[in-house]
């Protein structure tokens, strides 16, 4: 019961930190950064391609729906373990 509150807490840290990533490349692009590796030469010259974002949404995408599904998984598991007692 304890280890799966414990998981069900990382989890939802986990999830916030995949969440926050885009709005943390976003402030480093603006920053004059490199986007975390995004754009190596800096913003006003990078030459990405229109797959990446793509790419990129699709593993963000994938990332929070088995994330979310261990959280409803945790939840359920207490929900269960709460009703038998």
């Amino acid at each position: 019961m304890v280890l799966v509150r414990i998981l069900l807490g990382a989890l939802i840290a986990i999830l916030a930190v995949v969440v926050a990533l885009p709005a943390v490349v976003l402030f480093d692009l603006v920053g004059g950064g490199t986007g975390l590796g995004l754009c190596p030469t800096g913003l006003g010259t990078c030459s990405t391609s229109s797959f990446t974002l793509m790419e990129l949404l699709g593993s963000l995408a994938t990332a929070v729906a088995l994330i979310g599904a261990g959280v409803v998984g945790c939840l359920r598991v207490l929900a269960r373990t709460s009703r038998a007692r």
